[in-house]
């Protein structure tokens, strides 16, 4: 996982990379579901792309969190465990790692999952040898929006310039956070409008198009030669 690049690009995984926000919100769902408590579910994908920690009182209100909150959260591992190998990878994103690579920037996953769901990603995305580091939710005391996971992510790798790549507000809210821009896509289901609200530089359909328009979002200061 060596690299030279001083520039880096951050990327969120869920939604971004792995197509598993819908799964996500229906592992939720049952988890509200099992302690007696009906959560529609675009409310709860409303609050996808935040850590486990904020999603229960995002979606259910401060009594659910604190009536079961716990609860929720363990329930959610169990129904997602049975959800993760449906899972898959969002077209160009292997391409998308390979092509940083290629150009010399440093690459980061910051991921909010638990260990061993962002491990499922981080495997299919052959992580070792295309990411310089990748983090999780045991890398940080806060989940997005707060900065904490792009920070420490950025603090693995020598840095002189980077962004983020996300799918929800929140990776851009925590992008902003950190003091670095962030450019959206739209396969987590958030709309181009509340991202370019929330701050984005950019707007991106999906994977593919971000290919096609590099030089138009990366950062400086990581190209070789």
């Amino acid at each position: 996982m060596a690299s030279d690049a001083t520039a880096t690009v951050v990327l969120d995984v869920d939604g971004t990379l792995l197509d598993s926000n819908y799964h996500h919100a229906l592992a939720w769902s049952r988890a509200f579901r099992h302690v007696g408590e009906s959560v529609p579910v675009w409310r709860i994908h409303r609050a996808i792309g935040m850590g486990g920690d904020r999603l229960v009182a995002a979606a259910a209100g401060d009594r659910v969190e604190e009536e079961h909150g716990d609860d929720v959260r363990d329930r959610w591992k169990k129904e997602y465990d049975q959800l993760i190998d449906e899972t898959r990878l969002l077209p160009g994103a292997v391409e998308l790692l390979a092509a940083l690579r290629e150009r010399g920037l440093s690459v980061a996953l910051a991921s909010s999952s638990i260990p061993e769901h962002a491990q499922h990603a981080f495997d299919l995305l052959d992580a070792d040898d295309l990411a310089d580091t990748a983090t999780t939710s045991e890398d940080a005391e806060k989940s997005k929006p707060d900065p904490e996971l792009v920070e420490k992510a950025l603090s693995r790798v020598e840095a002189s310039s980077a962004c983020v790549v996300g799918d929800s507000v929140y990776d851009v809210e925590a992008a902003q956070r950190a003091g670095i821009p962030a450019y959206g896509v739209l396969t987590g289901g958030y709309g181009r409008a509340e991202l370019e609200e929330a701050g984005a530089a950019g707007v991106y359909t999906d994977l593919p198009e971000l290919l096609e328009h590099l030089d138009d979002w990366l950062p400086t200061g990581g190209q070789a030669g």
